[in-house]
C-alpha cells in the first residue's frame, strides 16, 4: 500500500477549522486506502501524538501514524516579534524535519500546507503536493521556485487563489482547484428545524481581528428581528466576556454565545437551525478575495438558508446563486436579507453532494495519481 506522509507545522488537537479541516481530509484518506503518516511540531502544551484522544477530539474512526517532533525552537515561547519568531522557527523545524524525512524513507508521496516544508521538499525533487489557503509574500517566491519541478503540485481553493498563482504554473499537471467539503456521515440523521434560528459557526476573532460580530449583535437591536434566535458557536470565551460588557444598551435577549463545542455538537446545532451566517470583516485580504470556509460546506449539508457578507470570496462559492448577500456595515441590508431568507429553499442534496470529503479526496487522489498514488482497487 502506497503512503502519504502529511508533514505541518499546525499542531493539534486544536479548536481552529483548520486544524479541523487537515485532519477530516486524512481520516478520509485512510479511509479510501492509502495509509498516511502525520508529523507535526511539540510546539504547544497541549499538542499530542496520541492516536485516541485525537479521534476522541475531531470525532474520527480511522488509525493513522502521528509523529509529534521536538520543537525547541522560539515561536511559541517569546513574547515579543512574535511574527519574525514564527518565520525563523518554521523554516529551521521545516528544513530539519524534510532532512530527516528524506534520511529515513524513499518513494514516499508528500503532502503540506507549510511553504518551507514544500521548498525543501520541491528543491530535493520530491513528490509533494501543497494545499494552498491564501497568497503571501514569501509564498510568492516560493511558488515560483517550486512550481518549476514537475514533482511539485498545487491544490488551490478556488479560481480566485488559482488566478493569481496563473502565471507560475508550469505543468497543467500540476494544479487542480479543489473547494472544501463536508463530512457526509455526520449528516445523514435527519433534525428537526427550528422555526426562525440562525446559526454562527467560527472563532470571533480572525488574524487577531474582530470577524464584526459587533455589528451582528447591533443589528438584533432591531425590532424587526426579534423573532428570530441567533446562536453563536465559537471562542475565545474572554473575548465573548468582552462583547458583553461592552453593549451599552443591554445585551439582546436573543443572542445566545454558546462557546466552543465539539464537531459533534455543533453539527446538531447546525441541523436544528434554519439559517448560517457567512461574516468576516474586510481588514482582511484573505477574508474578502480568497477563503473557502468549511463551515459553508457544512451550511449547505445541514440544509441552510444561507446569509453572507458580500465579499468576492462567497460569490466565488459553489452555488453561491442561493446565497442571499448584504453589503457590509449595512443593518439595513443585513435585515432585509434575514426577512427576505423566508422565501429562500435550501439547496437540495443532489447539488451539494459533489462537494462532501469523500468526493474531495476522490479527486486529490485522482490528482495524485498522476505520479502513481493510487488508492487499492475494491
Amino acid at each position: 500500500m502506497r503512503k502519504l506522509t502529511y508533514i505541518t507545522y499546525q499542531t493539534f488537537p486544536a479548536n481552529t477549522a483548520n486544524s479541523l479541516q487537515t485532519i477530516t481530509n486524512i481520516a478520509e484518506i485512510v479511509k479510501q486506502g492509502v495509509g498516511v503518516k502525520l508529523i507535526f511540531p511539540d510546539r504547544d502544551n497541549f499538542s499530542s501524538d496520541n492516536l485516541d484522544q485525537i479521534q476522541k477530539f475531531y470525532g474520527i474512526e480511522q488509525d493513522f501514524e502521528i509523529v509529534k517532533l521536538r520543537h525547541n525552537l522560539p515561536f511559541g515561547k517569546v513574547k515579543f516579534f512574535k511574527k519574525l519568531a514564527y518565520h525563523i522557527s518554521h523554516f529551521l523545524w521545516s528544513k530539519k524535519t524534510v532532512k530527516n524525512c528524506i534520511n529515513n524513507s524513499k518513494n514516499e508521496y508528500f503532502f503540506t500546507r507549510s511553504d518551507w516544508i514544500f521548498y525543501f521538499l520541491s528543491k530535493q525533487n520530491k513528490n509533494v503536493i501543497f494545499e494552498c489557503h491564501q497568497p503571501s509574500k514569501l509564498r510568492n517566491i516560493i511558488l515560483k521556485i517550486c512550481l518549476s519541478k514537475e514533482t511539485s503540485k498545487i491544490i488551490f481553493l478556488n479560481d480566485n487563489l488559482f488566478k493569481y498563482y496563473e502565471k507560475f504554473i508550469n505543468f497543467d499537471s500540476n494544479y487542480i482547484v479543489l473547494n472544501n467539503g463536508y463530512k457526509n456521515v455526520l449528516f445523514r440523521d435527519k433534525v428537526k428545524k427550528k422555526n426562525n434560528q440562525i446559526i454562527f459557526v467560527g472563532e470571533l476573532l480572525r488574524f487577531g481581528l474582530t470577524r464584526n460580530i459587533e455589528f451582528i449583535i447591533s443589528c438584533f437591536e432591531d425590532k424587526r428581528l426579534d423573532k428570530y434566535k441567533l446562536k453563536i458557536v465559537g471562542g475565545p470565551n474572554k473575548y465573548i466576556e468582552e462583547l458583553k460588557k461592552n453593549i451599552k444598551n443591554g445585551f439582546p435577549k436573543n443572542i445566545d454565545f454558546l462557546g466552543r463545542l465539539s464537531h459533534l455538537d455543533t453539527i446538531k446545532m447546525l441541523q436544528e437551525s434554519e439559517i448560517g451566517l457567512l461574516i468576516n470583516s474586510s481588514q482582511n485580504s484573505h477574508s474578502v478575495k480568497f477563503t473557502s470556509p468549511l463551515k459553508y460546506f457544512e451550511y449547505l449539508a445541514a440544509d441552510l438558508k444561507i446569509v453572507a457578507v458580500d465579499f468576492d470570496s462567497h460569490r466565488e462559492l459553489p452555488l453561491a446563486s442561493n446565497i442571499l448577500f448584504f453589503n457590509e456595515y449595512s443593518k439595513e441590508s443585513f435585515i432585509k436579507c434575514i426577512l427576505n431568507s423566508v422565501n429562500l429553499k435550501p439547496i437540495q442534496e443532489i447539488d451539494y453532494v459533489n462537494f462532501s470529503i469523500e468526493n474531495r479526496v476522490k479527486s486529490l487522489l485522482n490528482f495524485a495519481r498522476l505520479e502513481g498514488l493510487e488508492p487499492p482497487t475494491l
